[in-house]
């Protein structure tokens, strides 16, 4: 049975086709074998066969080829490697795409005269799964993974996945399965339509099996997009296909475009998929998909150092991680142990405090089993991740730790102390690090006789669950132990950053110094707290900082300045009400008041009179003039005091990148994705307009306004953080 599809761009694709056979590269990305009446096609492009132009140029010739022999009656697509494909090349996303396109390479599948068979393992992912949609027929392993993650990178399925999928799944699935980005499992892969069979056992083999049954029986050409989508999209389906996603996809736009698309899906192919590529060179050329973008490409390069170290970094040889001992049995602690576990580490949990270490392992397996109920993880896996998790009491039990990190109390005397003692009985190769969110990581190494061999490991709360990991590196880091903190974020599944040693490295400097001094300062002058926190959330923002503060317990904030006061001084008002909030015990949910009181066992903030009069109270014995703020302001003061405070960090060397900065927040501090990061959004804003508007801070409220040198000077040379990030990588 032949194809009655044809498209205007036909000709152009056989044309092309012709000059394959001279493409050496492309041919040896794409190989052609053939098995009885079977064509084997097989795309092998590692890591993850991205549909690259070499790859879509082998394509194209391969069934040129396969068509000019008389004995293939059916054509086999396949891939090598772990998995089918990942998708398209995501670095062509920004220039002209070469011939053939992606869409030109389906037509030719589509209109081929012969059967093409799709054979998925491993994972098929957007345009990865837009090719499988193309061919006929689909086959999957049963543990193959099938997705359209397009909406993570702001973007719309742009090679017929919004035409296609609705066509083999139907239009109300297709919309919630390109929404939530989420691959489905080659087993519900089979039971919404999408592909025919599932194979168990090997799937080259049966898959030549299956295209034999074709060859056998004379089963032509089935092209998917001659089907019809059998459901249309009404407002009330359209609406309840959204509310599973509206967390995630909250101040999105893309999931807009999305709906368009599959609406147009009703339409004939032809025009479905013009309307698709028009949406999907509007998704590409979005802020939201720039931002995200740049996010997505920023979390891949913050493992990688800038200057020579990092060549020193690569070169040097980590020590493998089988053990991992905890010093502090506290939330960080057990959060950290979790951690671990679930990289199928053993684990040591050390705390002098028998009753810490009961309050941990009680924690564990709560948060364990909170996990097993919500369907997250099997008991079995809960059980086998509980026991690789010991405890003890003697300190002289971590003495053959491969690893060992101190997560006590934020008080430098008492870490050197542990560090100290840590030194003198771990083995010379094995890693000490300290979790210290604000203290000088080079003076707590001056306490150890190998401080070459100390880092910093800055987790995140909850430990086992946060992506963030900010390794911190002193002069004396060797890159051995660098190397092996590299390897020990990869096992626990963590996106990295290297920061400097300074005060709050990147993430901490930037909120103290920066963001949440300044919703402070806003408090004094006559915001209310949930004023600013729902400003902010309405931003992006996925909590308020004084939602944060009471999360965490206001006590934290106030340790952290004990200790930073020794050292330097900030000008009052520097938190005078969080640390007031200390001093009454209102240290947040912990203790049912904080900035907002807590009826017991939940979590809602409720405004408290009293902790509007102790603001007041405040703000009058310094002078300050209580006024109406909008929310405007709110979010400008905020977000520029972080802006500003980010291109410190960066001058000072504490940060190496603006695009490190841009990933700390994202995944550490809830700054929206789909704005990039601060500096990412203050280049959208534009440094002129970033630096006349702290000017004016400056002149209104004060010296902690000063415009950060480095935003003075990139304005004045019309560039952006983006330059200076591409320029500071070719120094």
């Amino acid at each position: 049975m032949q194809s009655d599809v044809q498209y205007t761009e036909h000709e152009t694709v056989l044309s092309y086709a012709k000059e394959m056979s001279r493409d050496t590269g492309a041919s040896r990305i794409v190989t052609s074998d053939t098995v009885g009446p079977v064509g084997l096609i097989c795309i092998g492009n590692p890591p993850v066969n991205a549909i690259s132009q070499s790859v879509r140029q082998g394509l194209v010739g391969a069934i040129a080829q396969a068509e000019k022999k008389p004995r293939i009656k059916v054509l086999l697509l396949m891939s090598r490697g772990d998995m089918f494909s990942a998708g398209a090349d995501i670095t062509e996303f920004d220039r002209p795409q070469g011939e053939p396109s992606f869409q030109q390479v389906q037509t030719r599948i589509e209109s081929s005269p012969l059967p093409v068979v799709a054979a998925v393992h491993g994972l098929a992912l957007g345009g990865g799964l837009e090719l499988a949609m193309a061919c006929h027929y689909r086959l999957a392993h049963k543990n193959a993974k099938l997705g359209m993650p397009e909406i993570t990178l702001g973007i719309i399925p742009g090679a017929g996945g919004t035409q296609r999928l609705p066509r083999l799944i139907g239009a109300r699935a297709a919309l919630d399965m390109i929404l939530s980005g989420t691959p489905i499992s080659g087993l519900d892969a089979k039971a919404r339509g999408l592909v025919d069979e599932v194979v168990e056992s090997d799937l080259r083999d049966a898959a030549l099996s299956f295209c034999e049954r074709l060859a056998h029986d004379g089963t032509g050409p089935r092209p998917t997009c001659n089907r019809t989508v059998i459901d249309d999209l009404d407002e009330t389906e359209i609406a309840a296909a959204l509310l599973p996603h509206a967390r995630v996809l909250k101040g999105r736009t893309t999931q807009n475009l999305v709906i368009e698309a599959i609406k147009a899906a009703s339409l004939p192919f032809s025009q479905g998929i013009a309307i698709e590529a028009a949406l999907a060179q509007k998704s590409l050329a979005s802020r939201e998909s720039l931002a995200l973008r740049h996010v997505f490409f920023a979390e891949r390069e913050s493992v990688k150092l800038a200057g020579s170290s990092s060549a020193d970094a690569r070169q040097a040889q980590p020590a493998a991680i089988r053990r991992v001992a905890i010093i502090g049995a506290g939330t960080m602690g057990s959060g950290i142990a979790m951690a671990c576990a679930d990289a199928r580490l053993e684990v040591l949990v050390n705390d002098d405090d028998p009753a810490a270490l009961t309050r941990s392992r009680e924690t564990i397996h709560s948060t364990y089993a909170s996990s097993v109920k919500r369907g997250r993880i099997t008991q079995g896996i809960a059980d086998e991740r509980v026991q690789r998790i010991r405890s003890t009491v003697a300190l002289a039990d971590v003495a053959d730790a491969d690893l060992v990190i101190e997560a006590v109390f934020e008080d430098m005397e008492l870490k050197k102390n542990v560090l100290s003692k840590l030194d003198s009985m771990v083995p010379p190769q094995s890693l000490i690090a300290t979790n210290t969110s604000t203290l000088s990581v080079t003076e707590l190494a001056r306490a150890t006789a190998h401080p070459e061999r100390v880092l910093g490991l800055h987790f995140f709360v909850p430990a086992h669950a946060s992506k963030l990991l900010e390794i911190v590196r002193t002069g004396h880091t060797s890159p051995e132990s660098l190397s092996t903190a590299f390897r020990v974020g990869k096992l626990l599944k963590k996106i990295v950053v290297v920061a400097g040693d300074g005060f709050g490295f990147i993430g901490n400097r930037m909120m103290l110094d920066g963001y949440w001094r300044e919703a402070e300062q806003l408090l004094l002058e006559g915001a209310t707290p949930a004023q600013v926190d729902t400003a902010l959330e309405n931003f992006g923002f996925a909590m308020g900082p004084q939602r944060v503060s009471d999360l965490g317990g206001n006590d934290v904030g106030t340790k952290a300045r004990v200790q930073l006061f020794k050292r330097e001084s900030r000008p009052d008002p520097y938190f005078v009400i969080a640390d007031r909030l200390t001093e009454m015990g209102r240290l947040g949910q912990k203790t049912g008041r904080g900035f907002y009181r807590y009826e017991s066992g939940s979590r809602e903030a409720m405004p408290d009179p009293e902790v509007i009069s102790l603001i007041e109270k405040l703000a009058s014995e310094r002078g300050i003039l209580r006024r109406d703020i909008g929310d405007q302001e709110i979010v400008e003061r905020c977000i520029l005091s972080l802006i500003n405070v980010g291109a410190m960090v960066l001058e000072e060397g504490i940060a190496a990148r603006a695009a490190d900065v841009d990933v700390v927040w994202t995944s550490g501090y809830g700054f929206p994705r789909y704005l990039g990061g601060p500096m990412f959004y203050a280049d959208t804003l534009g440094l002129s307009h970033v630096l006349e508007r702290i000017r004016h801070y400056h002149e209104t409220l004060g010296h902690y306004w000063r415009p950060a040198p480095l935003i003075e000077r990139l304005a004045a040379a019309g560039s952006n953080f983006g330059h200076w990030d591409k320029t500071s990588a070719s120094r």
